[in-house]
């Protein structure tokens, strides 16, 4: 995990995860302050609540520029750690495509999830379907 301008992101600290389409990464945002605290290749939250800018993706869908308008709230867990094999729930979100966060399987809106991990450009989830 590397550190935004000398800025620290702990275990419990209340984040918003997103993912960085410049770095290929997550940022991982402060929830209190909206400012960048890290960026990480795999990020675990948990209590977590999916977001969607309704007036950000109205804009992206506009200009057909993509700017960040989507997020997941969640209590920050780890950073850059493998994702194991209970995580086995796959959720997306296109904005071209999907209005929400979206499961995979059953192509049902997700608003909220227990643990989530971000890896490559999905999320992952423990929870069963």
């Amino acid at each position: 995990m590397g550190f935004f301008k000398g800025r620290e992101v702990n275990t419990g600290d209340v984040v918003h995860v997103y993912r960085n389409l410049n770095t290929g990464n997550f940022s991982i945002r402060c929830a209190k302050t909206q400012r960048v605290l890290a960026h990480a290749a795999t990020v675990q939250i948990r209590d977590c609540t999916c977001k969607v800018s309704k007036s950000g993706r109205e804009r992206t869908l506009q200009e057909r520029r993509k700017r960040v308008h989507a997020w997941i709230i969640g209590t920050f867990i780890s950073a850059n750690k493998e994702k194991s094999e209970e995580f086995n729930r796959v959720i997306y979100y296109d904005p071209y495509k999907t209005e929400q966060f979206m499961d995979i399987e059953g192509n049902k809106p997700v608003y909220h999830l227990d643990v989530a991990h971000f890896e490559g450009s999905v999320v992952y989830s423990k929870e069963n379907y």
